[in-house]
This record gives structure tokens, sequence and C-alpha cells, in this order.
């Protein structure tokens, strides 16, 4: 029996000593960690290779980051100002996590991020996320009537006002962070269109209802009134009245009255160019609706000397060439606005159709002073056109 007790009391005093190494043990081995343990960011540097040696005090929202500290292995949530990042688990150790900017814009900027671990502590490290200025790419149609609605495409559209010219601001009636819709002003006048946030500015590149070097606008300046007709309905109209192509059964080589749009400018402005300067840095714009199917049949766009006819047979003429259904039938939703580069005036009466590069160039647009616009050429079959036509103009690009 007493051996037995000395047995235990051996048996008690090993487990005491090993309890108490353990803890010896437990304790280096929190001692040992950096900064005492307490979670600590050190820096945070971009993912991309190129540049992951640079350090970064903010970045933009989207943007993936790498933060590097210690004792990070807890962190449960990460906010950037007041938006919440998403994590994974398998990006986070207890050195660096890999997380995602949110893309949400912030209602309160902190610049400063926030952990949150699992036992409930918070650590702030500054960092700013840079929310960008508005940009405007473009606009569905530069011509829209007062009380209709304007889309401008572009980005970082957060919580924007619209202005217009003359400082008229626009009501916006859908937003997302690429498109605006908004109605246009009473009394609008022509010119650059603004977007404002709380992060910057754009103005448009673009005019608002350009009106430099218009050729054509149906509403005083016109074609030949025995080609397509000039109209103020059966489409809404964009700015007045407008050139109506339209036949139930355009085939190839079809020359007829309803399809052409001839201007002569011995009838109308006299013996001025269509436009000066360089090819290169112009481009020929018009709005266009077409509330059908275009299927076939290009349409052919050139300028000719100043004389009482079209001028397609003349030495010299170039051609555009616009067929927008040639990846497949195009209708628009309403007007929009249609850019050709005079750079695209390439082609000869006579080159082939599938022929893409061209074989010429406009050599003397300041020779040039009329304009045709014309459904013709090659076609599979016959199919209905419906294409109108308003506020021809050649502009800077």
């Amino acid at each position: 029996m007493f051996h037995n007790m000395k047995s235990l009391l051996k048996i008690t005093l090993l487990l005491v000593i090993a309890s108490i190494v353990t803890g010896i043990v437990s304790c280096k081995k929190e001692d040992d960690k950096p900064n005492d343990g307490k979670p600590v960011v050190y820096y945070i540097r971009s993912t991309d290779p190129a540049v992951s040696d640079s350090l970064l005090v903010g970045t933009f929202m989207g943007s993936l980051i790498a933060i590097v500290g210690d004792n990070l292995a807890d962190t449960k949530e990460i906010w950037f100002n007041d938006q919440p990042a998403t994590l994974n688990p398998a990006y986070i150790t207890a050195k660096t996590i890999l997380v995602s900017v949110p893309s949400t814009v912030p209602s309160t900027v902190t610049s400063k991020i926030r952990f949150v671990f699992a036992d409930g502590s918070e650590l702030l490290h500054d960092f700013a996320i840079n929310i960008p200025a508005p940009v405007i790419a473009g606009i569905k149609s530069e011509y829209v009537p007062d009380g209709e609605i304007a889309i401008l495409y572009g980005d970082f559209f957060f919580e924007p006002k619209v202005v217009f010219p003359e400082d008229k601001e626009g009501e916006i009636v859908s937003l997302t962070k690429t498109e605006i819709q908004v109605k246009v002003p009473a009394g609008a006048t022509p010119g650059n269109i603004r977007v404002k946030t709380n992060f910057g500015t754009a103005k448009s590149a673009f005019l608002f209802r350009d009106n430099r070097n218009v050729l054509l606008d149906y509403d005083g300046k016109n074609h030949e009134t025995w080609t397509a007709p000039i109209v103020s309905s059966p489409l809404p109209p964009c700015s007045g009245n407008y050139a109506f192509f339209k036949h139930n059964a355009d085939g190839a080589w079809m020359w007829t009255n309803e399809l052409t749009m001839q201007y002569w400018a011995p009838r109308g402005r006299g013996n001025v160019p269509v436009a000066t300067g360089s090819v290169n840095d112009l481009v020929l714009k018009f709005e266009a609706d077409v509330p059908i199917e275009w299927k076939d049949v290009r349409m052919e766009i050139f300028f000719g000397p100043f004389a009482e006819d079209h001028g397609r047979d003349a030495p010299g003429t170039v051609f555009a060439r616009w067929k927008p259904w040639k990846n497949g039938p195009f209708k628009t939703d309403g007007w929009v606005t249609i850019s050709i580069p005079l750079t695209e005036f390439k082609y000869t009466k006579d080159d082939a159709d599938d022929n893409e590069n061209g074989t010429t160039s406009i050599s003397n647009l300041s020779s040039l002073t009329n304009v045709t616009m014309m459904l013709f050429g090659p076609a599979n079959g016959t199919n209905p056109v419906q294409i109108a036509v308003d506020n021809l103009r050649i502009v800077q690009k």
C-alpha cells in the first residue's frame, strides 16, 4: 500500500512538473509572437508583379491589394471607409491578406481601413480610396428635343448632376454607374455637357446639338426635293424635319429617287467647300433613326465638285460605305448619332464590295462642295428599308 501511494505521488509530481513546463513553453511561444501577439499592419502593396515593390497609401475601387503585417490570421472583417470587403479565408494568413477594395462608393469617407478580429478587437490603418472623377464617353444622340431623354455613356457616375450649356441642370430619370438618362431642360442650347459628382467634373468632348459646319438640317438647309422626301413624320423628329429614305423592296443596284439624297451647292450655300482642314482630323456626323431592320444594300456617301450634278461618275470621286448591318441586321431605338471619319472615304465606285481596306483617299477636300447619300450596291434579294437622317455636318474629331 505504501508502495502504491509512493507511486501515485510520483505520478502526480510529474504531471505538475509537465504542466508547469507546458505553461512556460506556451508563454514563451506567445512571447515569441511579433508585437506581443497583437495585430499590426506594416504596409500595403499592389499584387501586380510589375509594381509589387511599390508601397501604397491609397488605391482605386476594385483594386486587389496585399496587406502585410503580423498576427492577422484571426481577421473576420475588413472595412474600407464604410464599405465591407469580401474576404476569402484562403487568402488570410498571419502575415498577409489579399483583398479587393469594394467597388461601392462610400457614404462616409474616413480614408481608413478597419480590421475586426475574432475576439472583437479592432485595428485602424490609414488608407485612401481614390474614387475617380466621372468620365463622359459619349451620348446616344447629340440632338434631343427639350423635355425628351438624352442618354449619356461613361463611367463613375456617382450621385451626379448633369449640366447643359448655360448652366441648365437636367433632371435625371435613370442612373447606373455607366449610364445616365436625363431630361433635356427647356431652352437648352448648343455646347458641352458637364457631369458633376463629389469626386470631380467631366466635360463632354462632343457638343450637344452641335451646330458647327452644318451642311444639311432640312429646316432651311435642304437637298434637292425630288430625291428622298423631307418630312417631320411618321418618326418623331430629333430637331425638326429630316430626310426619309424609304422603300418596300430595296434590292441590288436599284437607283431610285426615294433612296437618294443629293445636295447641290449651286442651289445651296454656294461654292463653299464641305470642310477645310486635314481629312485625318475630321469626321462626318449625322443623326439617324432606323425603325425597322436594315439587312442589306450599303449606303454610299460621297462628295462632289461644284456643279448641278451628283458627281458619282466624276474622276477621283471617293466613297464611304456605311454598312452597319454587316455583322447582323441593324435597327435603332430612336435617334442615334453616327460618326464616320473622313479617312473612311477610301473607295472608288468600282472597288469590290468585300474590299474593307479601300484603294484611295480624299486628296483635295477644298474642291468638294456637294454631298450625296444613296442606298446602292449588291444585295441578296430585296428587303424593306426605312432610314431617317438629319443634321449632316463635318467637324473636328
